[in-house]
């Protein structure tokens, strides 16, 4: 038999096994998920249900570019082998019945790499099937659901794991709440501390029975810390420090923000933007109108900045990105330590009957930063929050400027330059400079 012959038996033996598979699982009280096959690409087979619902982002074509994005992304941190995830993109009425549960909001198939969700891409099942991908195993529902919650580049609130007991979620079925919470809570810890490589060796060998005993003498086998200590640190802020939650751990690889000016939002190939190093100067970045602009740590630890638009000088090692939408990035002086060196700012915050900016600079711990701002257009409102004085011209310390205290609102009229002290804001396991909020009241 020729070497294309043999092929071809072996792929139509493949396919004969996915649909045996595929049979039994629907004979264990799931219904088939309807979808047409909208094409392949190198490691999925995109199905879509005509229900389903589909942004204009993602149609066609860029749905197969938005997994093999996400793919490529994870694939830094993951490494897993090469294979094919048959994806449904469901309409969120069918996906119940796709996966024999009435209160399933998504769900993944491992044994033929099956996934069902109403929405794409699903990074908690994506993460299973990359998982499963790299050893065929499973591991205690606490470790599966685990890694499942840890690596997400999204607009996730920042979380707080309740110090519950450990034992009770190792032992725990998949059903539980504490699977999800404590389990990524735990696995992006360990992440975090001992790298992405030492963790999935760790998995990998962990053992696969709900004993809390079993588990806890495996960990401190490979670790050689207790179980009590790791989750200790997790659940226990140290004294003096602020926690505000952590966020899932973005593996931060796609190409970073250009800021140029206009931004082009492309969901399926730049679902995120990194942060690019601006040399000291502000990142200005502005949403479209009605939106708002969310810059997040890689890392899950920093706080999120947020606002009508952010204006941001960063620095240190710790890196971030933005999520879509934007309407523009640049890079300048905006955040000045002398005021004769403010570069002008005309962004959503001038001349809007509800404007915005937040103010904020990252670096290491100490003290406070005293900044300039300079607000070139025309207006005239009133001003709320963020700014300690105003003045018509650079002269702030010939007394010639206006106090704003705090919770106050000021009439003011435009242009005029601000200054903001910003005090010290606290976050385990680093320090950042957070954050004033400008907000003009259009008259």
């Amino acid at each position: 038999m020729g070497v294309l012959a043999k092929q071809a038996v072996e792929k139509i033996r493949g396919y004969v096994l996915a649909a045996v598979i595929f049979a039994g699982l629907i004979g264990c009280g799931r219904t088939a998920p309807p979808g047409v096959l909208v094409g392949e690409s190198a490691h999925f087979r995109l199905y879509v249900d005509p229900g389903a619902e589909v942004p204009a982002g993602l149609k066609g074509e860029n749905a197969l570019a938005a997994l093999e994005t996400e793919w490529a992304d994870v694939h830094t941190m993951l490494q897993m082998p090469d294979g094919k995830i048959s994806y449904y993109w469901l309409a969120p009425e069918h996906v119940a019945a796709a996966c024999g549960e009435a209160d399933e909001g998504a769900c993944i198939w491992e044994r033929s790499l099956e996934i069902d969700s109403p929405t794409l891409p699903n990074p908690h099942e994506l993460n299973h099937a990359y998982a499963y991908l790299r050893k065929q195993r499973e591991p205690v529902p606490f470790l599966a659901e685990g890694i499942a919650e840890s690596i997400e580049c999204g607009s996730d609130a920042p979380m707080n794991a309740p110090d519950v007991p450990w034992e009770g979620v190792v032992a725990a079925q998949a059903t539980s709440d504490d699977v999800y919470v404590q389990g990524g809570a735990f696995v992006r810890y360990l992440m975090r501390k001992y790298g992405v490589a030492a963790f999935l060796s760790y998995y990998e060998q962990s053992p696969e029975q709900r004993d809390p005993a079993l588990f806890a003498a495996n960990f401190q086998s490979y670790w050689n810390v207790t179980l009590d200590q790791v989750w200790n640190a997790i659940h226990v802020i140290p004294p003096g420090s602020v926690w505000t939650g952590e966020t899932k751990i973005c593996p931060c690889s796609l190409p970073p923000l250009e800021p140029t000016g206009a931004v082009t939002n492309d969901p399926a190939r730049a679902p995120y933007w990194p942060l690019p190093e601006t040399s000291g100067q502000t990142l200005a970045l502005t949403p479209p109108a009605g939106d708002f602009v969310n810059v997040r740590d890689c890392a899950g630890v920093q706080p999120i900045l947020s606002g009508p638009s952010v204006l941001a000088r960063i620095f240190g090692s710790e890196p971030r990105y933005v999520l879509p939408s934007l309407a523009t990035a640049t890079a300048g002086n905006y955040l000045a330590d002398d005021c004769a060196d403010a570069a002008p700012f005309s962004g959503p915050i001038v001349g809007m009957v509800f404007g915005g900016a937040t103010i904020a600079i990252t670096r290491p711990a100490g003290g406070t930063e005293t900044v300039y701002l300079d607000l070139a257009s025309s207006f005239s409102g009133t001003l709320r929050a963020g700014l300690t004085q105003i003045c018509g011209t650079c002269g702030f310390d010939q007394g010639s400027c206006q106090p704003i205290a705090a919770g106050t609102m000021q009439k003011v009229q435009g242009p005029f330059f601000g200054r903001a002290t910003l005090p010290q804001f606290a976050v385990a396991p680093a320090f950042d400079i957070l954050e004033g909020d400008i907000d003009i009241l259009g008259q």
